[in-house]
């Protein structure tokens, strides 16, 4: 009973095979017949398949052109706002720069120039040397080892110790082994200034001293410069000195520009 199902649908199978051949068969004849005897009917027949081909063709070339179009206006706008970043932060640098440069040498004129070098800080401690900064200008921009390094406001630094071609040591009057000469107070006290390291320094002043805390600290210069302020006095009763302990008036190792002034200026 099977073998005879199997076979009848074999035969069925084969049958459905050769109707459909058949079929395909004489498609192909009248069209071609179609296209010899009458071509003016095969034209008006294909003609509708031929034109939603086309347009199906076009759709399809038009949809593909978007995509390619909508790809390069990604990547246009990808690096539009790429460059935009960029910008930006140029630009924020260089407004960074300016005010720096203007609190260092305030808006300088035709008559009052600039005395010095404006440099940019390229290193400080711990990547420099203790109580040292590492400046943008040397020998290349007239600096020389013995010049004076200010802050801005005319702070006075320390000194440059060792020059390159375009770049320079400065000694921080704050280093350990610095004695600086100045003053205290606004009796102009004469004292020996001592470096302690981290921006900070020590005096010794008699015992039987006026000078009393918040006091301001001067050194020479081109004129009176301020360099710290006292914050503490140890007066130890067995002593004949007191000790006064001094910081700076601004942080040197947070600056990223100072202005070199040529000796004798």
């Amino acid at each position: 009973m099977k073998k005879q199902f199997s076979r009848r649908h074999s035969a069925l199978s084969e049958s459905r095979a050769f109707s459909f051949g058949a079929l395909a068969l004489a498609v192909g004849v009248v069209v071609v017949l179609l296209r010899l005897v009458a071509p003016g009917v095969f034209v008006a027949v294909t003609a509708p398949m031929l034109s939603v081909s086309t347009r199906l063709n076009a759709s399809v070339a038009d949809a593909a052109s978007g995509f390619v179009n909508t790809q390069a206006l990604t990547r246009e706008r990808d690096a539009l706002v790429a460059e935009n970043a960029d910008l930006t932060r140029e630009n924020t640098a260089l407004t960074a720069r300016v005010q720096d440069l203007t609190s260092l040498i305030g808006s300088a004129t035709a008559t009052t120039p600039v005395r010095g070098i404006a440099a940019t800080v390229r290193m400080r401690p711990p990547e420099s040397p203790y109580d040292t900064l590492v400046i943008d200008a040397g020998s290349a921009d007239t600096v020389s080892a013995g010049d004076r390094v200010l802050a801005q406001g005319g702070v006075p630094l320390g000194t440059v110790v060792s020059v390159a071609a375009h770049t320079s040591r400065v000694q921080l009057f704050s280093a350990p082994t610095a004695t600086t000469t100045a003053w205290v107070g606004p009796t102009r006290e004469p004292i020996v200034l001592e470096g302690a390291g981290a921006g900070t320094f020590t005096a010794q002043v008699p015992k039987q001293t006026t000078i009393t805390l918040g006091e301001a600290v001067f050194v020479p210069g081109a004129g009176i410069q301020p360099i710290g302020t006292v914050v503490h006095i140890d007066a130890d009763p067995s002593a004949v000195m007191a000790a006064l302990e001094i910081q700076p008036t601004v942080n040197p190792f947070s600056l990223t520009m100072v202005e070199v002034v040529p000796q004798g200026t």
